[in-house]
């Protein structure tokens, strides 16, 4: 655990190759989900493991084929969306959403979970990503991006996103 640091909940990521390499990182996974709580500890872990999940799906270009499972998976029945660039309700809708979205490219591996927090059904979801600085290019800054989800009967019902409406 020499490229990251989880204390108090919230992961510090030292070294930069982590960016690219934490989908394969199960203990990770298992340090960011911590807590006495063995219910908290479940929350976090499906949360995290759904980002896993889509972050795995976009890197290996399978959107298409196996959205659907992967949603089935994690995604409640009556779930609701709140993020406007994911219009409708529901997991058909939502499944329309990502096989709608623009292709990344490959090498851009979608950023990494570094902060859960719970409180009774919700789960905060903090995402971090390096970025060019634009006001100087030869560096970059921390992005930091969350989410919110609802969690019922171990799936995620409700969403809210944090970016502005797209162009389409």
């Amino acid at each position: 655990m020499d490229d990251f640091i989880v204390a108090a909940g919230v992961a510090t990521i030292t070294d930069p190759a982590f960016f690219s390499n934490w989908l394969d990182r199960p203990d990770y996974f298992e340090a960011l989900a911590a807590s006495p709580d063995p219910a908290v500890t479940a929350k976090k872990r499906l949360v995290i493991d759904f980002e896993a999940e889509l972050a795995r799906l976009v890197v290996s270009g399978r959107i298409d084929k196996e959205i659907d499972a992967v949603l089935e998976r994690f995604i409640a029945d009556d779930y609701i969306q709140h993020d406007p660039n994911f219009p409708g309700n529901g997991r058909a809708a939502l499944a329309a959403s990502f096989r709608a979205m623009p292709t990344p490219p490959v090498a851009d591996v979608p950023a990494p979970p570094v902060g859960v927090m719970v409180e009774e059904d919700l789960v905060c979801l903090l995402m971090q990503k390096p970025m060019p600085d634009p006001a100087d290019p030869s560096s970059t800054y921390d992005w930091f991006i969350p989410t919110v989800f609802r969690v019922r009967d171990g799936k995620l019902t409700e969403h809210w996103g944090a970016f502005k409406k797209g162009a389409p």
